[in-house]
């Protein structure tokens, strides 16, 4: 096994739509799924925009499907090579994590006796985010005898003809061509977001003829040649893609960059040949040049892979599959996200799939943004500034629901609002179901404080916090401060009527995770306050004022501190997941052994309320993410009770890793790595059978924690920082790199 590569080395149509997930490329500027250039029945290609929506009926807007640039026919003496067809000889298929470049060999044989070899590769560049590169090679092996040469064609396009499963967003606007160069300019249907995508299409020798054909839906270049028995052909495909996100004049940019490209890695041919060029029935003689972009660009692109990986790779030794699949959810998190653009964050499927509609929830807070606070602090600083951004939007909702300060929306997009949809089919069950995430679950607000706090604390970035993070955090617990209600039988205030992060149980009083997120978020803004009041005492009082943060006010937000209701057994240190779960029915999981399918789907989503049964780690979670109010006592205590009741197989893929961070301090080894694993290979080997709607992106940044804060045992204190080392059987050494208030710290742990 190579630890960089992701490998198949046979073609499975039942894992078709799974595969094409998980050998997604991207460069956060755009993903683009792992289907074929030639196209399979009942394929799913997606290229996916970072921020670039379209309007639907019932969530309001998900990423649309752009063009598919990877469109590639090959016809060899009129048959046409398709896996569905004919007859596969040898197949392989590799990403190359480390450079980031996925490639295929496939031998076959067509139905009338053809054999031929085809290599293609390709990539999203991660030097250049605009362009996306494939090179692809065509070898003639053996031929029936009654043919002596092997006729050639192969035909590169842009298909508009691809939505998201059967919604179609773009329309297209014009299609022309600028040289040997077509372009495609096409807009969204109702954000009216326009999209140009620039196409060339190249071949290392001379020996062939070449025809551009316009059309609205599918402009294409054809090329066509003669090979005899033995002889390679290869052609290579550069497309060019810029929005009118970007920059003004998409077209011309667009035009011109790509020019760019063809002109620096274009020579003059040893030969003095020329090529005919056929366009709209008019035929052109060209001079022959050695045109090889994709070397060029390929250069480029490792380099800036190499760079990524200088300081974000985890290196595990003794155990080559954990490896394995550590990288592969630290090349996704990066693929998933860009490097500079605040206007969006990172999606629960990131740029790899259609689930969940590009929404973003807090997933990225919980879950991702630990990694790029401790690795790429300035992606972290954008992927917060998207929450600032939506600041307005936040408190427009918590005034529309009757409350002061900030309440930010469950699933969000670009413009903040609540974008949840209220009701699905059930994807388990096939029902329809309504949704009441986007109404009453609501600990995502203090989750986007507590990653404010987070960036704040391992960073040093007082200026951030001036002009942002103090802002967001007063809002949000001016939220908390408004949402509780005083219950004078017990003397506590209470949040009733929410969803906590286990949502298998709704409209429940007192969610432990929620109730101590919303405490810590007013704590943590009145810290703040007291900091700005002393760096930046004109900024504090413009927001004081801003809030009406008087002494009234503020002596009402100690009260909630004081006494919000904290459902916790003072003697045992056992945590009450809400008012009345431990009344709850236990559950007999001994009964569904062998099952293939949640608790909840088994049970039903009402019948599933009854039970002390789990979805995902609620309580667990927060002792992990409120990790320092803890003792190990309470700790452990609340592990062995609610670790038995979690279903980690079916639940959610979020929490499985995160459970490894509890374990291992609790040093529970064994179950550390099984929960290590189950989370690490979830989406390669499609564990939960939902792969087919792209990664999961929160599971993979719970990944990285697992490592790093799970095994590696990082911890950071006023005098550094520590390790408490965990090792899994077979584990030699773990290494990683971090930043820690501007200062790179590489960390190399060995047994």
């Amino acid at each position: 096994m190579n630890p960089w590569y992701i490998e198949e080395g046979e073609f499975d149509p039942k894992k078709l739509h799974s595969r094409e997930t998980v050998y997604t490329i991207g460069n956060g500027y755009f993903g683009t799924r792992g289907t074929f250039e030639e196209g399979y029945p009942k394929a799913t290609p997606g290229t996916l925009l970072f921020g670039v929506f379209d309007d639907i009926a019932i969530a309001k807007e998900e990423l649309a499907n752009a063009p598919d640039w990877l469109t590639m026919k090959l016809f060899v003496n009129d048959e046409r090579f398709r896996l569905d067809q004919g007859k596969i000889l040898d197949y392989h298929r590799i990403l190359d994590m480390q450079h980031g470049i996925l490639r295929r060999d496939v031998r076959w044989e067509s139905p009338g006796g053809i054999r031929i070899r085809i290599t293609s590769e390709r990539f999203a560049s991660l030097a250049d985010e605009h362009v996306g590169v494939i090179r692809y090679s065509l070898t003639a092996e053996e031929l029936p005898e009654s043919e002596e040469k092997l006729d050639v064609l192969i035909w590169s396009a842009l298909n508009m003809t691809v939505g998201n499963y059967d919604l179609i967003h773009w329309e297209p606007v014009e299609q022309r061509r600028d040289g040997e160069l077509l372009w495609l300019q096409s807009q969204t249907r109702h954000s009216s977001v326009q999209l140009v995508q620039t196409m060339s299409f190249t071949s290392r020798d001379c020996e062939f003829q070449k025809e551009l054909i316009r059309s609205d839906t599918s402009p294409s270049i054809r090329i066509y040649k003669d090979l005899a028995v033995g002889e390679t052909m290869t052609v290579e495909k550069v497309v060019v893609m810029y929005t009118s996100r970007d920059v003004e004049d998409p077209l011309q940019t667009a035009i011109e960059h790509h020019h760019q490209i063809l002109q620096s890695s274009a020579s003059p041919a040893e030969s003095s040949n020329h090529y005919a060029v056929l366009v709209e029935g008019a035929t052109y003689v060209n001079p022959c040049m050695q045109v090889e972009p994709f070397e060029t660009l390929l250069a480029e692109h490792k380099k800036a892979w190499h760079e990524y990986w200088q300081v974000s790779d985890v290196i595990i030794e003794g155990d080559d599959r954990a490896q394995q699949a550590v990288r592969y959810n630290i090349y996704q998190l990066r693929i998933s996200v860009s490097s500079h653009d605040s206007r969006y964050s990172i999606a629960a499927k990131g740029l790899t799939g259609f689930g969940y509609r590009g929404h973003v929830f807090h997933d990225t807070e919980i879950f991702m943004l630990p990694y790029f606070i401790y690795v790429h602090p300035d992606i972290a600083r954008n992927l917060l500034m998207y929450r600032y951004r939506l600041l307005p939007a936040a408190r427009a909702k918590a005034k529309s629901n009757g409350y002061e300060g900030a309440q930010y929306p469950w699933e969000s997009t670009l413009s903040g609002e609540e974008t949840t949809p209220p009701a699905i089919v059930h994807p388990e069950t096939g029902e329809l179901i309504p949704v009441l995430n986007g109404k009453i679950e609501l600990h995502i607000t203090a989750s986007i404080a507590h990653g404010i706090w987070q960036y704040w604390q391992f960073t040093g970035d007082d200026e951030f916090m001036r002009e942002y993070g103090t802002e967001l955090l007063l809002y949000t617990a001016e939220f908390w401060a408004s949402r509780v209600v005083w219950n004078p039988e017990c003397s506590q205030y209470e949040i009733d009527n929410v969803i906590g992060p286990d949502e298998w149980h709704e409209h429940v009083n007192n969610n432990a995770f929620t109730n101590h997120m919303a405490r810590w978020n007013i704590q943590a803004a009145i810290y703040a306050l007291r900091w700005l009041k002393s760096t930046a005492p004109d900024k504090a009082k413009a927001l004081t004022q801003q809030l009406d943060l008087n002494e009234k006010h503020l002596a009402h937000w100690h009260d909630v501190i004081t006494y919000i209701s904290i459902p916790k057994d003072k003697g045992t240190g056992l945590i009450e997941q809400f008012d009345g779960f431990f009344k709850l029915e236990l559950f007999d999981q001994e009964k569904y052994q062998g099952r293939t399918a949640s608790y909840q789907a088994i049970l039903g989503m009402k019948v599933v309320q009854y039970y002390q049964i789990v979805k995902q780690a609620d309580v667990l979670m927060l002792l992990t993410t409120l990790d320092q109010q803890f003792d190990l006592k309470t700790k452990k205590v609340n592990w062995e009770y609610y670790f038995p009741i979690t279903d980690h197989d079916y639940g959610s893929s979020l929490t499985p890793a995160f459970h490894v961070i509890l374990a291992c301090e609790l040093g529970l080894v064994e179950t550390a790595y099984q929960m290590f694993m189950k989370g690490a290979l979830v989406d390669l080997e499609d564990q939960r059978g939902n792969s087919d709607e792209g990664i999961h992106c929160a599971c993979a940044g719970a990944v990285w924690q697992a490592a790093i804060l799970g095994f590696a045992g990082l911890r950071f204190n006023d005098d550094g920082y520590t390790t408490t080392p965990c090792w899994p059987e077979g584990w030699t050494r773990l290494a990683f790199t971090c930043f820690y208030k501007g200062k790179q710290l590489s960390i190399d742990l060995r047994k």
